[in-house]
């Protein structure tokens, strides 16, 4: 076995996720033996990208489980209720069966009651995703540095090092906690911020003539709004308890709002900023709070090489560069994350030299 990964993985579903384990786990340990199943197209591309060894269609996924000591479901959510009951039955002794739905607890209800005695569940959300779909999408190091949540059930925690240990191989990070608490947690930082996108582009749609006014706070605030249903119908029908209990709070901080609207909400944006500033300021891909620059880049041929270019003859190492805005014909704003805050102020100073707007980001 290498880097601590079984003999043989299967894997069920090789879209963007599940391929991303298959391709992420065979960087991590090549030797490793990965079935995957999938229908005839996504097999042949998994196993042209040497993502897998075989691939079973379908309506061989008893073959393609038996014998394997990790089973990922990768699949939307509806079908992990399906797959499980069959998937149970096919297992082998020891093994652990693990999915990546983005909602827990009924994911987790079932497998506890079909999961034959001397098996293993282990609920699982990689929270970590690109705007890509499909195996073509799949990326090798989707999950570095990202949090991986794991819900184990009681008679799994035997288990759950065995997994904890896989999940560290990808470069994840793993975070264990009651499927409960999961949903909990999703509803407000993950499910009502999509409702909340969807109602503020409806309510503005409704106004005749006012979205093409949408300038980059309303596009920054809304770009979740253009997820497909299709992504979210299993997710909102599995947790929506919970994420009618997200919108009644919201609703209720809305009317607050209203209510005190010519009383002066200084304390509720003071607050606000003070909370948002607690949130961790992490580079994409990194597990620490990294300090960033905010530069202006004139939109020329050339004009980002010169920024690198300068912050690389200054010796100041950039961790991850995000575009935060552009405007065609004039330029784009760049997010630069260094490794310290010594650096960030570093490189202003070399930014500026260099004849670019450039400050540190709060």
């Amino acid at each position: 076995m290498e880097a601590g990964f079984p003999e043989k993985i299967a894997i069920v579903g090789l879209g963007l996720i599940g391929g991303s384990l298959a391709l992420a786990i065979k960087h991590a340990s090549p030797g490793i033996h990965i079935a995957g199943v999938d229908f005839p197209q996504v097999l042949d591309l998994a196993q042209g990208k040497g993502a897998i060894d075989e691939g079973f269609p379908p309506a061989e996924l008893a073959q393609a489980v038996g014998g394997a000591t990790v089973v990922f479901l990768a699949t939307p959510i509806k079908t992990i209720l399906e797959l499980i009951p069959r998937v149970a039955v096919a297992m082998s002794p020891g093994a652990i069966l693990t999915d990546v739905g983005s909602t827990k607890e009924a994911i987790c209800r079932l497998a506890r009651e079909v999961l034959p005695r001397g098996c293993y569940f282990i609920g699982g959300h990689p929270l970590a995703g690109t705007e890509g779909k499909g195996f073509r999408a799949a990326d090798p190091f989707l999950f570095q540095n990202a949090l991986y949540i794991l819900t184990p059930l009681p008679d799994a925690k035997e288990a759950l090092p065995r997994l904890t240990r896989y999940v560290e191989a990808l470069g994840a990070i793993p975070v264990v906690m009651d499927p409960e608490r999961h949903d909990e947690i999703a509803a407000y930082v993950s499910h009502l911020p999509q409702l909340t996108a969807v109602a503020l582009v409806n309510t503005v749609g409704r106004k005749e003539g006012m979205l093409p006014f949408a300038a980059g706070g309303f596009r920054d605030l809304t770009r979740i709004a253009s997820s497909p249903y299709e992504i979210w119908r299993d997710i909102l029908a599995t947790n929506a308890e919970r994420i009618e209990q997200a919108l009644k709070d919201m609703i209720r901080e809305l009317s607050r709002l209203r209510e005190t609207l010519q009383g002066g909400l200084e304390e509720e944006f003071v607050r606000a900023r003070a909370l948002r500033a607690s949130i961790p300021k992490r580079a994409k891909g990194f597990s620490g709070e990294f300090p960033s620059v905010r530069v202006v880049v004139p939109d020329r041929i050339g004009a980002l090489a010169e920024v690198t270019g300068a912050l690389g003859k200054a010796g100041i190492n950039i961790k991850d560069l995000e575009l935060m805005r552009v405007r065609e014909g004039i330029g784009g704003t760049f997010r630069i994350y260094v490794e310290r805050h010594q650096e960030a102020e570093e490189a202003v100073r070399v930014l500026r030299a260099a004849g670019y707007e450039a400050e540190v980001v709060d």
